[in-house]
C-alpha cells in the first residue's frame, strides 16, 4: 500500500508541528513585499537600499546560525521554537514602527537571527518525532509548506498592502507567529538525546568540540556531503541568474503583467513537484540520483531560456510558461531529496548543528550570487549568463552522477565476489 504524502499527519505530534510550520512559513513571506514597498515607495530609496535589506536578511544564517546551533542541539527544542516565535513577534513590531532604513535593518537582522535558530530546532523536532519509514513523506510535506507559502505569502502580502496600507502585513505576520506558538504549546516535550561515553555515562562537552562534531559529520558522510555541495551550488546558480530573469523575459515577449504569470508558473511547478514526490516515495532509495538527474534536466531548460535570449529559440509565451512550470517541478526534485538526505543521514542529537551548517553554506551562495550575476551580465550580457548557468547546472548534475557511480562500483564488485564465493 502506498504511504501517501499525508500519512505523517496521522501522527498527532507531527500534525501539531506541521500546523505551526504552516503559519510560521506564511509569516516569513508575508513581509517580503512589504519591506520592498516601504523602502522603495514609502521612503523613496534606491536599489542599494533594497539590496541591503536582502543581504541583512540572509546574513544571520551565515554568521550566527552555525555557531548558535550548538546551543539549539543542547536545549529543549519545543522551548527554543516557542521563544523564537515570541521574539519574532517583538522584532516584527520593531519593523512596523521603524522610522528609517537603519532601524529597519536592525530589526531585519534580529528577525533573521531568531529564524536561523528556529529552523534547526524545527529540523531536529521532525527527526525526533517522525519514524524512519515516514521520513520521506514528512520532509516532502515540510518542503511543500515552504514552496506553497513562497507563492501565497507575497501574493497575500501584496493584497493586504492594497487594502490596509504598506505596513499592515507586519500585523498579520505577527498574528501568524502567535498562532504558530499556540500550536507548539500542544507539542509533547521532546526527549533530549545526551552525549554519552561507551559506558552510557553523560558527557559534558566543550562548545568547540560540539561545533566541530557537526562539521566532521558532514565531511565523513559522503551522501550528505555530496547533497549539500549539490544543493549549495544549485542555489548559487539560481540566484546568479534570478535577478536577470526579468530582462530575458522581455526579450522572450513577456510584458509586466505576463511576467508575473511566468514567475508564478515556477512556484506552481515546485508545489506540484512536492506533491508528486510525496505520493511516489521510491526515490528515497536513491535520492542523490534524483537530485543529479533533476539538475541535468533543469540545466537543459535554463540553456533553452538562454538560447531564447539570443533569439535562437523562438517559442510562443505558452511554451515558455510550461517550461517555467517544469523548471519549478525539477527544483522540487532537488530540494525534497536534499531534505530527506539531511534528515536520514544525520543523528538526532546533532540535527541542529548539521542543518545549520548546511543552511549557512547555501545562504552564503545565495548572498554572493546576485552580485556575481550582475557583474557577468555587464561583461557578457544577460542571455550569456543564462546560457552559462544552464551549462554549469548540466555539468554539475553529470559530475554528481559520475561520483555516485564511481562510489558504488567497488561496492558492487564486493557483492558479486561474495555471491560467487
Amino acid at each position: 500500500m502506498k504511504a501517501g504524502i499525508f500519512k505523517p499527519l496521522k501522527l498527532r505530534p507531527f500534525r501539531t508541528l506541521f500546523g505551526a510550520q504552516l503559519f510560521s512559513d506564511l509569516g516569513n513571506w508575508l513581509d517580503f513585499i512589504a519591506l520592498q514597498v516601504i523602502v522603495a515607495y514609502h521612503w523613496g530609496l534606491d536599489e542599494t537600499a533594497i539590496a541591503s535589506v536582502l543581504i541583512v536578511l540572509g546574513l544571520p544564517w551565515v554568521i550566527i546560525g552555525p555557531f548558535a546551533s550548538v546551543f539549539v542541539d543542547r536545549l529543549p527544542k519545543k522551548t527554543v521554537m516557542i521563544v523564537c516565535l515570541l521574539l519574532r513577534i517583538v522584532f516584527v513590531a520593531g519593523l512596523f514602527f521603524a522610522p528609517n532604513l537603519y532601524i529597519l535593518l536592525l530589526f531585519v537582522f534580529l528577525k533573521g537571527t531568531v529564524s536561523a535558530l528556529y529552523d534547526p530546532a524545527r529540523q531536529s523536532a521532525i527527526r525526533m518525532l517522525v519514524p524512519d519509514h515516514l521520513l520521506a513523506e514528512a520532509v516532502t510535506l515540510s518542503q511543500l509548506s515552504v514552496n506553497t507559502m513562497k507563492i501565497a505569502g507575497p501574493a497575500l502580502g501584496g493584497a493586504i498592502i492594497a487594502i490596509f496600507g504598506p505596513k499592515s502585513p507586519f500585523l498579520f505576520e505577527a498574528a501568524g507567529f502567535f498562532i504558530a506558538a499556540i500550536f507548539l504549546l500542544f507539542l509533547p516535550s521532546l526527549k533530549e538525546i545526551p552525549n554519552t561515553d561507551n559506558s552510557g555515562n553523560s558527557l559534558k562537552r566543550k562548545y568547540w568540540i560540539d561545533f566541530s562534531e557537526g562539521i566532521k559529520h558532514i565531511a565523513h558522510t559522503p551522501l550528505l556531503k555530496l547533497s549539500i555541495i549539490l544543493s549549495s551550488a544549485a542555489f548559487f546558480i539560481i540566484f546568479l541568474y534570478d535577478g536577470l530573469f526579468v530582462f530575458i523575459a522581455q526579450i522572450l515577449g513577456f510584458n509586466e503583467g505576463s511576467f508575473g504569470l511566468l514567475i508564478s508558473s515556477v512556484g506552481f511547478g515546485s508545489v506540484a513537484g512536492s506533491l508528486l514526490l510525496g505520493q511516489w516515495t521510491k526515490w528515497n532509495r536513491k535520492p542523490i540520483h534524483l537530485m543529479a538527474s533533476s539538475s541535468v534536466l533543469s540545466g537543459i531548460l535554463i540553456v533553452s531560456v538562454g538560447l531564447g535570449g539570443f533569439r535562437i529559440l523562438d517559442f510562443p509565451p505558452l511554451i515558455w510558461i510550461i517550461g517555467a512550470c517544469l523548471l519549478g517541478l525539477l527544483g522540487a526534485g532537488e530540494s525534497v531529496p536534499y531534505g530527506y538526505v539531511l534528515q536520514s543521514k544525520t543523528p538526532k542529537r546533532m540535527m541542529g548543528r548539521v542543518s545549520s551548517a548546511a543552511m549557512s553554506l547555501q545562504t552564503f551562495s545565495m548572498l554572493i550570487a546576485p552580485a556575481a550575476g550582475a557583474m557577468f551580465a555587464k561583461w557578457m550580457g544577460a542571455p550569456s549568463v543564462m546560457l552559462g548557468a544552464g551549462l554549469t547546472t548540466i555539468i554539475l548534475g553529470l559530475l554528481a552522477l559520475i561520483a555516485i557511480i564511481k562510489r558504488r562500483a567497488p561496492i558492487q564488485e564486493v557483492k558479486e565476489k561474495q555471491m560467487e564465493a
